[in-house]
């Protein structure tokens, strides 16, 4: 256990309790128009890291909040999915591409 650990983990909680009320509004609505494809595959990739990161330095302070929001933006991934027209979706993924 790292010296500053309880930092990040407390940055990890704090950031779980801001996100945790976008996933309420887009569990109500089911609208995530306000999100692209790229927040949300760039955000998988930051947590991912952060997860890796956390792995490699031996710091399980970052692992719990980090899972919590790869599961939030997996769930964020699927809504968006399922409800938004698929010509929508492929003119945005060929403009990332």
């Amino acid at each position: 256990m790292g010296k500053y650990e309880v930092l990040p983990a407390m940055a990890g909680i704090l950031g779980l309790v801001s996100f945790s009320s976008l996933l309420k509004n887009i569990y109500d609505t089911h609208n995530t128009s306000t999100l692209t494809w790229t927040w949300i595959m760039v955000n998988i990739a930051g947590q991912v890291l952060v997860l890796l990161y956390g792995l490699a330095n031996k710091a399980p302070g970052l692992y719990s909040p980090t899972i919590i929001f790869i599961i939030g933006l997996i769930y964020i991934l699927y809504v968006k999915f399922y409800t938004e027209d698929l010509t929508k979706v492929e003119k945005e993924v060929k403009k990332v591409v």
